[in-house]
């Protein structure tokens, strides 16, 4: 069994991926590694040793490999590991506000988009 090369940050993240038959689907992030992290992928779509492009907050694409899926959920491995500044700015991001904006726009919140 292969173990962790890097510390996995848990997030509350929303991104979206594109697979390489063009489809594009929002997914939550669980948590990020500079070489890989976990989704919930609401469609459940994705296969094991699938090819994605990730896409979180303005960054990507990400090209990573679908290593596990547990149902909704998939561990994705980024060919190359993301870079030291990309996974600081997104480790260290307030996803809660994010969130919480993304929630209000009900109530007269705004958020155009959560990626």
């Amino acid at each position: 069994m292969k173990t962790r090369q890097s510390t996995r940050v848990p997030l509350n993240a929303t991104g979206s991926y594109r697979t390489s038959r063009g489809m594009q689907w929002d997914v939550d992030l669980e948590d990020l590694s500079a070489g890989g992290c976990m989704i919930h992928d609401r469609q459940g779509r994705l296969k094991l040793g699938e090819y994605v492009r990730l896409y979180i907050a303005g960054t990507g694409p990400h090209l990573a490999e679908v290593a596990w899926q547990i149902g909704g959920n998939a561990g994705l491995a980024f060919t190359r590991p993301l870079p030291d500044r990309v996974f600081t700015a997104l480790a260290a991001a307030d996803w809660n506000a994010a969130a919480k904006a993304y929630r209000d726009e009900s109530r007269g919140g705004s958020a155009r988009r959560f990626v």
